[in-house]
């Protein structure tokens, strides 16, 4: 890697941000507002905007994340009018010159959270204002920040380069300079963090009452979820389970201010406020309350705006580069409600899912269909839905499939079903929940049916939120299947020497990960 001077920016949430320089294209950093060193850890706003700031250098992971996790897989394909990069990630084809494999955003996160590690306690010498809880949330809040990225990096490049030091230490440190050049395996990276977010599951992280936007920042909840995702990502059903389970747990008992905010304990309530409203991220709202746990938010009033919106829609303020395959429009088409009664909004959703489907999902705007999840609520060029990365439906669903796993196969079809309201604090199964019939298979002895509807329900529940094409590569490395995974992903493709194009790349385990260029 090539570095840099150490800058100090104003970041886009009107905070300070610190920036320090990694790969090339990190290099290319505005030169204004920048503000010396030694007036960044100078007393609890200055640590306080650090910290904050890391959280700007999110939005940037966080919609790369999305087209990574979609395009790869089997809910979502090119247009005409894709480019390039997005013509090569779609067929698995990427190569370092590709946009989308581009590193810089993530190392961008974890090179800030080193720096301001190492250096906010200098807040603390020089204003007594700022408490030792204080400073140890937000150490707690770096370090959980920059294992959630190193995960997504494990997931995305298989090997990375892995460091704790500042950057500010390079020319000293011939150490730092190794570690930056050479990769390390997804076993010594996965056993660090797990190391090291479990140190700091030891108190109430960012559990502030009189907060109404907790799900801003990363908390023990937060904490539970990136454990139990890697966990169930090395096959540690058990231990997923138990630590799925505590998220439940807790906020069945306590919520995030003490009361019980858990959705799924609402048997029949199919109206749109457990569901659709969380897409209009009012952060304060009841709906956004219940089932958030984290989500980086986007603002057209501050000028935070992705290109999702944008690359998605058809039409006005869109230019429709990427549209849902057949396959998730069939999968929504082809579900049967248990209740027509409850269904306010007629032009939504027939025939099939109601409350995910047609008008929430997706939609058909002039006989094409597009993503409409990020439309929601907005107008054509607001571009600023804020992207989800952890709610509660999306545990409930791996919980089913850690008891799947286990052999508990009853339970985990219980828990997608009806749910089990009065053994387990997960309440209503995802699918009453949702309005839909249950599904069922011949057989409980067999895993891999139950895992099947497991993954399709969670097509169906968190389509476009950024977890498909993980979704398929931690099922096909459960079954030591690279075919599960290739036949998915091939079969969006009509073209059909594309698809065996397409499925061959993939049968190798090689191919699932995007390049990752150094230098």
């Amino acid at each position: 890697m090539k570095f840099k001077n150490i800058l100090f920016l104003s970041g886009s949430l009107l905070v300070i941000v610190l920036l320090i320089s990694s790969c090339e294209k990190m290099l290319e950093l505005p030169n204004d507002s920048l503000l010396p060193e030694d007036k960044a850890f100078v007393d609890e706003f200055s640590a306080r905007s650090s910290v904050i700031g890391v959280y700007a250098l999110l939005q940037d992971v966080a919609q790369q994340i999305i087209i990574l996790g979609e395009l790869q897989g089997d809910l979502l394909t090119v247009t005409k009018n894709a480019d390039n990069d997005l013509r090569q990630l779609n067929e698995h084809r990427a190569d370092v010159t590709n946009i989308y494999a581009d590193p810089s955003a993530f190392f961008k996160v974890i090179v800030n959270c080193n720096e301001v590690l190492h250096k906010i306690h200098r807040a603390r010498e020089y204003d007594e204002n700022i408490s030792e809880l204080e400073l140890a949330t937000y150490m707690a809040e770096l370090k959980l920040i920059r294992a959630w990225v190193y995960f997504k990096m494990v997931q995305i490049y298989g090997q990375v380069p892995y460091f704790e030091e500042p950057l500010s230490n390079y020319n000293q440190s011939q150490a730092l300079k190794s570690k930056l050049d050479s990769l390390q395996t997804e076993d010594y990276i996965l056993d660090t963090l797990l190391a090291q977010i479990i140190e700091v599951d030891t108190f109430e992280l960012n559990m502030l009452e009189e907060s109404p936007f907790f799900a801003i920042r990363f908390n023990k909840f937060t904490n539970w979820a990136i454990q139990g995702d890697i966990y169930l990502w090395r096959n540690n059903y058990s231990q997923a389970r138990v630590t799925y389970d505590r998220v439940a747990d807790i906020m069945a008992n306590e919520g995030f201010a003490g009361t019980t905010r858990l959705p799924y304990l609402s048997t029949f309530n199919f109206q749109d406020v457990n569901w659709k409203d969380i897409f209009q991220f009012n952060y304060s709202s009841g709906p956004f309350e219940t089932l958030a746990i984290l989500v980086v938010p986007f603002s057209k009033l501050y000028n935070q705006q992705h290109s999702l919106q944008r690359m998605f829609i058809y039409g006005e303020g869109g230019e429709y580069l990427v549209r849902p395959t057949e396959y998730i429009l069939n999968a929504y088409q082809a579900q049967q409600v248990i209740r027509y009664e409850v269904q306010v909004d007629h032009e939504r959703g027939a025939p099939g899912d109601l409350n995910r489907g047609k008008g929430v999902t997706y939609d058909s705007i002039n006989g094409r269909p597009v993503v409409y999840k990020y439309s929601l609520f907005r107008e054509p060029f607001d571009n600023d839905a804020g992207i989800l990365v952890y709610r509660t439906a999306d545990f409930h669903l791996k919980t089913c499939e850690a008891y799947a796993r286990l052999k508990q196969t009853k339970d985990a079809l219980a828990h997608l079903n009806e749910g089990t309201l009065y053994k387990s604090a997960w309440g209503t199964g995802t699918r009453t929940r949702a309005n839909v019939t249950s599904v069922s298979v011949e057989d409980l002895r067999f895993v891999d049916p139950v895992e099947d509807l497991i993954v399709e329900e969670r097509a169906l529940e968190l389509a476009y939120e950024g977890h498909r094409w993980f979704d398929l590569m931690r099922i096909a490395r459960h079954r030591d299947d690279p075919g599960y995974l290739a036949d998915k992903v091939a079969a969006k493709f009509t073209d059909e020497q594309k698809r065996e194009e397409v499925r061959n790349r993939l049968m190798d385990v090689n191919n699932w990960y995007l390049p990752l260029k150094l230098k």
